[in-house]
C-alpha cells in the first residue's frame, strides 16, 4: 500500500496516468484484510509483477459532494459505496485506463460481492472484480488449507483441526442451509433498498436462539417491515421479490449456498460449533474474529487455482 496519506480523485487518476513504476492500481475495501489478500494475489502473476503495481485503500482517495447549500465538501470515506461512487465517477471521465510512454494503466476496483449477485446490482466492467465468495475474509475461510489455518488460529493441534473438520466438512455451507431465509430476507432488503434490522452484518433474527428452527412469526415481522422499508414501488414488489428468491434457490441448487454467508456470520458460528464439538475441552476461542483472518490467510495458497480468474482479471488490464 502507498505511503501517501491521499489524493483527490482528480489527483489520483493524473498519478495513474503519468505512472512510470506501475501499470495497475488496485482500490482495495478493507483495512485489516484485503491488502495483503490482494497483494498475494498480484504477487502469483508473473506479468503483474513485472509491469508493476500498487494497492490503494479506496479511503486514501478524496471525493468531492455537494453539501446541498450550492458548496461541495472533501468526503474520504471507505466502503463498497465510497468504491462504486468512484468507479463510476472515473467512467463518466473516463479515468478508468491511460496509455503513457510506459505502457497501460489501469485502475481496479477489487470490491465484496456480498449478497450483490443475488439481489441483482453487480456491476459488470474489466475495472471491476468481486470476490468469489461473499467477501474477502469468506474466501480466505473457504480456499485456505483449513484444518492449518484452525490450528493456527486456536492452538488446536493439525489432527484435532482435522477431525473437528471432519465433522463438519462444509461449515460455512451448513450455515447458509440453516439460515437460507434469513440470507432470502436480507438479499429481499438489498434489492427492496430497505434500511432496517435485516442485513448482513446481523445474525439471524428469524431462527430461534440464532442456530435453531425458523421462527415463522419473526420471519413474517422481517419480511413485512422490508416491504414497508422499501424504495421500490408496490407494484413491482411481487415480480422483484419472485425473481431474488429464484436466484438463491439456484444457488442452492447448484450447491452454492456457502457463497452467500459473509464474515459478520461465519465465526461466531464457527465457535458455536467448536463449543459443542470440543465441550469444556479448552480451546482458544478468545479473540477468534481477529485471530482466524490472519491464521487461515497464512494457509491460503496464492497460486491455487481459485485465484486463476482474478489473475486473468489483472492481467487483462496491464
Amino acid at each position: 500500500m502507498s505511503r501517501k496519506l491521499s489524493y483527490t480523485a482528480e489527483a489520483f487518476a493524473a498519478r495513474v496516468r503519468m505512472s512510470k513504476e506501475a501499470a495497475l492500481f488496485i482500490v482495495v475495501e478493507g483495512r485489516d484484510l484485503d491488502t495483503p489478500f490482494y497483494e498475494g494475489i498480484a504477487k502469483s502473476s508473473e506479468r503483474v509483477r513485472e509491469r508493476g503495481y500498487q494497492i490503494w485503500l479506496i479511503e486514501q482517495i478524496t471525493r468531492q459532494v455537494p453539501d446541498g447549500s450550492g458548496s461541495v465538501l472533501d468526503v474520504t470515506a471507505g466502503g463498497k459505496i465510497a468504491q462504486i461512487q468512484l468507479f463510476e465517477f472515473y467512467k463518466d471521465t473516463d479515468s478508468l485506463s491511460a496509455t503513457n510512454s510506459a505502457g497501460k494503466r489501469a485502475i481496479l476496483f477489487c470490491i465484496d460481492k456480498d449478497l450483490d449477485d443475488v439481489a441483482k446490482i453487480l456491476r459488470r466492467s474489466p475495472h471491476l472484480a468481486y470476490t468469489p465468495m461473499a467477501d474477502v475474509e469468506a474466501s480466505v475461510y473457504a480456499f485456505s488449507n483449513q484444518a492449518a489455518g484452525l490450528a493456527r488460529a486456536t492452538s488446536l493441534s493439525e489432527e484435532d483441526a482435522a477431525a473437528f473438520l471432519a465433522q463438519h466438512p462444509d461449515w460455512m455451507g451448513s450455515l447458509a442451509k440453516l439460515w437460507r431465509r434469513w440470507i432470502e430476507l436480507c438479499a429481499l432488503a438489498i434489492a427492496h433498498s430497505a434500511y432496517c434490522h435485516v442485513g448482513t452484518t446481523k445474525p439471524s433474527k428469524v431462527n430461534t436462539e440464532t442456530y435453531g428452527v425458523l421462527d415463522s412469526a419473526e420471519e413474517a415481522m422481517a419480511l413485512a417491515v422490508i416491504r414497508q422499508k422499501s424504495q421500490i414501488p408496490l407494484q413491482r414488489h411481487a415480480s422483484m421479490e419472485r425473481r431474488v428468491l429464484n436466484r438463491v434457490d439456484r444457488m442452492f441448487v447448484a450447491d452454492k449456498g456457502r457463497r452467500l454467508v459473509g464474515k459478520h456470520w461465519l465465526i461466531p458460528y464457527l465457535i458455536y460449533l467448536l463449543k459443542d464439538y470440543f465441550g469444556s475441552a479448552p480451546i482458544g476461542i478468545s479473540n477468534l474474529k481477529h485471530k482466524a483472518p490472519v491464521a487461515f490467510l497464512d494457509a491460503l495458497d496464492f497460486k491455487g487455482s481459485w485465484a486463476s480468474p482474478y489473475r486473468r482479471k489483472f492481467e487483462a488490464l496491464v
